[in-house]
């Protein structure tokens, strides 16, 4: 470690554990900071502290005693926004200050913000309270949502005379750290993921995906179970998209960074969900490498560094598809891929460890594995997505059954 730059990383995720050997190849000594025992990039970093990513005081303790020269986030809301905060008060490099990382990471301000600057999105208003909950000024379906929380918890799609709506309200209340909610209009048309990089104040696309979702527990959480990349859309709709991008970085003063965005595209029309100035989780990097020859985590990285991002990509000429592995509640054993689909797939990863506990929501934090597969047309895509789907399976400590095929089109 002598003689050795220190990296404080926030938060164990799959993509982090790219990002710790990405640091450990710029030459720094890589200290993991996450809550949990065994956080998945644990096995790569240098050192693990089990502390919350987002108590912002311990995080700079931690920060200033071990000298840090970066504090950095790439994936995580919340963690990116404690890593521009301890950066900003150890006169380190990051991306954009604290200040927009927190109305970037806050629902409630990152709307206000959008609707001051004509950035197109869905008519909403927040609450704090149930008693406040007065839809008559929304058209139905609504989306509810937690005002500050990331990975698609507490989102419910609820519908007009919907038993559950008061549930549903009270349940992203709760789940909200600010005590706030968002309700918003439901919008028509194709969920489309965006990558984009906005380099010296300047947007450029560089990657699009369709989001595939399901409310497969008819309970009005609609989650992703894979994606299309490319989207298929039009490429006067691609220019509408980085147009909006543009007018996010000129609105939050965003110059050099990673930008995703979350869309609903429709034939005139695009409204946003939501972005991040920031890479996304899961498999994005993989899957726009492959696609592009691009390395996004570099270009985080850079942006943590005050460097400028590269625009070296190339444009895809062929899709894939990301297809994640769900469970029933059990205990996980194994997930299995046998011989013959092995040969269908470009890649696929695990994501538990044996022994671990899966939780009955379908959710991303209860993933148990992703699959990708490479074709030039979406439905060859289709085709040998299904065909490696009918020969993988998950299996409890037990040896039992327990993959949700339920959830796919077979």
């Amino acid at each position: 470690m002598k003689n050795m730059k220190t990296a404080i990383v926030l938060g164990g995720t799959f993509p982090h554990r790219e990002l710790i050997l990405k640091l450990k190849t710029k030459g720094y000594y890589t200290i993991l900071i996450d809550y949990y025992e065994n956080p998945i990039a644990k096995v790569v970093a240098d050192e693990h502290l089990r502390e919350s990513t987002l108590d912002r005081e311990k995080v700079l303790s931690i920060a200033r005693e071990r000298n840090a020269s970066l504090v950095i986030s790439t994936c995580i809301d919340q963690a990116n926004a404690i890593a521009c905060y301890v950066a900003e008060e150890l006169n380190l490099p990051h991306p954009y200050s604290y200040k927009t990382a927190v109305n970037v990471t806050d629902k409630v301000l990152m709307k206000e913000i959008m609707a001051v600057n004509s950035i197109p999105t869905a008519k909403y208003f927040y609450i704090n309270s149930i008693e406040h909950f007065h839809p008559e000024s929304l058209t139905y379906p609504i989306i509810v949502k937690p005002a500050d929380c990331n990975g698609s918890k507490g989102v419910r799609r609820i519908d007009k005379n919907d038993s559950n709506e008061q549930e549903y309200i009270k349940a992203a209340l709760a789940l909200s750290r600010n005590g706030y909610a968002i309700i918003e209009e439901f919008k028509e048309g194709k969920e489309v993921g965006v990558d984009c990089l906005i380099v010296n104040g300047k947007a450029h696309l560089l990657m699009t995906r369709e989001r595939r979702k399901i409310d497969i527990n008819n309970d009005g959480i609609q989650q992703i179970y894979g994606s299309y990349w490319p989207a298929p859309i039009s490429n006067k709709q691609q220019q509408n998209l980085c147009s909006v991008a543009q007018k996010i970085a000129d609105a939050f003063h965003l110059y050099n960074t990673p930008l995703m965005m979350q869309t609903i595209v429709s034939e005139n029309e695009i409204n946003v969900i939501e972005f991040a100035p920031r890479i996304g989780g899961g498999e994005n990097y993989h899957i726009i490498k492959i696609l592009t020859e691009y390395d996004i985590i570099e270009a985080a990285v850079n942006s943590f560094l005050g460097m400028e991002i590269s625009l070296d990509y190339k444009k895809p000429t062929f899709y894939i598809g990301d297809n994640y592995i769900y469970a029933r509640p059990s205990v996980f054993g194994a997930m299995r891929i046998n011989d013959e689909a092995k040969s269908l797939i470009e890649y696929a990863n695990i994501y538990r460890c044996a022994g671990s506990e899966i939780g009955k929501d379908i959710s991303s934090s209860n993933r148990v594995g992703v699959f990708c597969t490479k074709e030039y047309t979406i439905k060859d895509l289709q085709e040998k997505t299904n065909k490696v789907l009918k020969h993988t399976n998950v299996y409890d400590v037990s040896g039992n059954s327990i993959m949700r095929k339920d959830i796919y089109e077979l």
